[in-house]
């Protein structure tokens, strides 16, 4: 009987190849793929005045950063492109999703390892902006640095939960193409 009941299994995948196909593709993020943002919008990426700084003032100020709300400095077209994008590595990852309401874009100052980096950070809760940014205990995050190169921008994607000792990377570049586990600065 058993033996009867394999052969048929055998004969289903042998003669159906995307019944595999198909389990497969359970397997890939679906939630998360539900998102379809804009590519791009009426305005800017990012509203940034002289020297590449916010008109607005910082949430705080350390020796290698500066923090500001993301409002009035990321498009909202293009938040949701970077919230669907960190949601959807999220979900590779078996991490929480962000919505992207609460944001905060950091630059690197003089002292930074990158000065004049521009990164975007997305968090599940004010309380958990505030314990990452004005607190600097920062268990799990979920970042974007901007990497220009040749006149467009990349976004090489960070997320963590230390909890489960898990730090995934990700690059996506200026037309979309994803390059897994690295980070935009190697990828040309």
């Amino acid at each position: 009987m058993f033996r009867s009941f394999l052969t048929f299994v055998f004969c289903v995948f042998a003669l159906n190849p995307n019944v595999y196909a198909q389990t497969e593709a359970a397997k890939a993020p679906q939630k998360s793929l539900e998102a379809h943002p804009a590519q791009s919008g009426k305005e800017p990426m990012l509203t940034l005045g002289p020297k590449n700084k916010p008109f607005t003032e910082p949430l705080k100020q350390t020796l290698k950063f500066d923090y500001f709300e993301c409002k009035g400095i990321v498009a909202p077209w293009f938040r949701e492109v970077m919230v669907a994008e960190m949601n959807y590595f999220a979900e590779l990852n078996k991490l929480a999703f962000v919505k992207g309401d609460v944001c905060v874009v950091s630059i690197g100052t003089a002292r930074s390892l990158a000065p004049g980096r521009i990164s975007i950070h997305l968090y599940p809760s004010i309380e958990r902006r505030n314990e990452c940014v004005i607190d600097e205990q920062c268990p799990s995050f979920r970042s974007i640095n901007l990497i220009p190169k040749n006149n467009v921008l990349y976004r090489s994607y960070f997320l963590s939960d230390i909890n489960r000792k898990l730090i995934a990377q990700y690059c996506v570049t200026a037309k979309g193409k994803l390059h897994p586990d690295t980070t935009c600065y190697g990828v040309e």
